[in-house]
């Protein structure tokens, strides 16, 4: 195999690892905020979903998805370091949206980085709920609760191969009800606002019991999600290298070219 082929396919690997990695949290979060808002199985449902749209905004938005998360990360710390005490998670997460959507409304926008986001954005929704209903049928049937690690790396495979396989047929039919056809900036201030609120919640939920918070949705989050985080990451990162590397082997084109 020529070296720049191995190249491809190490690079491909470690960046789908690298979105497996931002995906278990986030799945896990939703799961149990769902789960408190009464949704029962479809939790898994609706968290598949929303984490493969945000997946989707992340891996196929490029520039976007640095600003956005660079943006949340940011905004997050500030808020828990100096307002943690005069603030919720929930307000932290609206703080740091808007002041994306801001940005968004300001900043000079590439047009391919926003163009398919609305398309890509619906794949990763339709994978992930396709995916996440296949998990709620099978769980009733299995004798014991699934391993966090197994769990994960068949979500972030199964989501991210289906994703691939479909994502230029939600880019069309974007296109033919007009999902391409807003204004770039406004394109760019929803995916900056989503990307940045959900870096912001992450922040909020990994580092605030660590801060001493002892109350509130964040610290409930965290407390359900902490004693599988590491398997669940370790198993969404080897499933995503693995998909990864087995697209750039059968020659799937990057999302980036599309």
């Amino acid at each position: 195999m020529h070296t720049n082929r191995r190249i491809l396919i190490l690079a491909r690997g470690i960046v789908w690892g690298i979105i497996g990695l931002i995906y278990a949290p986030l799945f896990l979060a939703l799961v149990v905020i769902l789960e408190r808002l009464g949704a029962g199985p479809m939790s898994y449902v609706g968290a598949a979903a929303l984490a493969g749209a945000a997946g989707a905004a992340l891996y196929g938005a490029r520039e976007l998805a640095l600003v956005g998360t660079g943006v949340g990360v940011i905004v997050g710390l500030l808020l828990l370091t100096t307002a943690s005490t005069l603030i919720s998670f929930e307000v932290s997460i609206l703080i740091a949206a808007g002041v994306a959507t801001v940005l968004g409304l300001l900043m000079a926008v590439p047009q391919h980085c926003t163009r398919q986001v609305p398309g890509k954005v619906m794949a990763g929704l339709a994978t992930g709920a396709v995916c996440g209903a296949v998990l709620a049928v099978a769980e009733p049937f299995h004798p014991s609760a699934f391993s966090p690690f197994a769990l994960l790396a068949v979500l972030v495979s199964a989501n991210g191969i289906l994703y691939v396989a479909g994502v230029r047929w939600w880019i069309m039919l974007s296109r033919r009800v007009g999902g391409t056809g807003g204004p770039c900036k406004l394109v760019a201030s929803l995916a900056l606002a989503t990307l940045a609120g959900i870096a912001s919640g992450s922040i909020w939920i990994m580092a605030g019991p660590l801060l001493g918070e002892s109350a509130g949705l964040a610290v409930e989050v965290s407390s359900a999600v902490y004693p599988d985080l590491q398997f669940a990451m370790f198993g969404a990162a080897f499933g995503g290298a693995v998909a990864g590397m087995l697209l750039e082997i059968f020659g799937f084109s990057w999302v980036h070219d599309i």
